[in-house]
């Protein structure tokens, strides 16, 4: 049986229900980029390195929640990497922010990626 809409049409593909969410995350990355970079520069001195180091795990973990569902499968995974793996270095003691320099520049072209449009 073909049901037909209010006009006696019948009716489209829905449409893209999480496309305003998508949207506000798009807006929300382009200031994680520019706190990643500042907190990355912080991390290099001693006495903040690690309230620095705990920001960008925040804001890989905000990120790992919520990229894959929209779309943005390689920036939800990496995200994820790098909230895992500084959740188990800060728990562990002082870190050496070099260690987490690949994951983090990773997670940067990622969110540069997302930014431009790039799914994936």
């Amino acid at each position: 049986m073909l049901v037909l809409g209010p006009d006696n049409r019948v009716p489209g593909p829905p449409a893209d229900a999480l496309a305003p969410i998508r949207r506000r995350f798009l807006d929300a990355v382009e200031s994680h980029i520019f706190e990643l970079a500042l907190l990355r520069r912080a991390a290099e001195e001693p006495a903040g390195r690690q309230q620095a180091l705990t920001g960008i795990m925040m804001i890989a973990h905000r990120v790992a929640g919520v990229a894959a569902t929209l779309g943005f499968r390689s920036l939800g995974e990496v995200a994820a990497e790098l909230d895992q793996s500084l959740s188990l270095g800060l728990k562990s003691g002082p870190l050496d922010v070099r260690e987490f320099d690949t994951t983090v520049a990773r997670f940067h072209a990622a969110l540069h990626d997302a930014q431009a449009g790039k799914a994936g």
